[in-house]
């Protein structure tokens, strides 16, 4: 009896090692438990957490990986974008303004700013940005829209119905959605 007992628990601890089932698994540290030296290391748990839906703790890997390698304008882009997931607007235009320092061709830094300054009704520097995006990338029918609501609301309509007969050629069905805010605006 003793050997066949002998026998099963080597033979476990054999399948066990193959499989790899009695290793014990590895939990997953909290962020701030983690110790990762390079910027690289951070920006991935950033994007990872993005991902995620984790906005607060993406900013704060991004603002590591930015302490280690502030010239990274993609960082300041993503450290951005969080920072507006989690409605810290102020923030998230400088991070975003600080990007586009770093890069000024980073067209996606220039579309989430005049994102965040439209969501917060500063319509003039999302003008601006819009404007600045589409030099980068002309066609683009979402900040054109963005762009002739934001002159709708600065009481530019000529301006807006100049970027309803751009939008009209790049994308039709969302240049309706912008001519009949134009048509609302005229009538209020």
């Amino acid at each position: 009896m003793r050997q066949a007992t002998g026998t099963y628990v080597m033979l476990l601890l054999v399948a066990g090692l193959a499989t790899g089932d009695l290793d014990p698994k590895p939990q997953r540290q909290p962020i701030d438990q983690e110790e990762y030296l390079e910027a690289d290391d951070w920006f991935e748990a950033g994007v990872l957490m993005n991902s995620e839906g984790r906005y607060g703790e993406a900013a704060e890997a991004f603002s590591k990986s930015i302490a280690l390698s502030p010239g990274n304008a993609v960082s300041w882009l993503n450290l951005g974008t969080a920072q507006a997931l989690t409605a810290d607007y102020p923030r998230a235009i400088e991070s975003l303004k600080r990007s586009i320092a770093l890069d000024p061709k980073l067209a996606l830094a220039f579309s989430n700013l005049g994102e965040v300054c439209f969501r917060i009704y500063r319509y003039e520097e999302a003008v601006e940005a819009y404007t600045y995006l589409l030099e980068l990338w002309p066609g683009n029918a979402n900040a054109l829209y963005k762009l002739g609501l934001s002159h709708l609301f600065l009481n530019q309509w000529g301006k807006a119905q100049a970027e309803y007969l751009t939008l009209k050629l790049v994308d039709p069905e969302l240049a309706e959605k912008l001519k009949n805010a134009i048509i609302q605006s005229s009538s209020d």
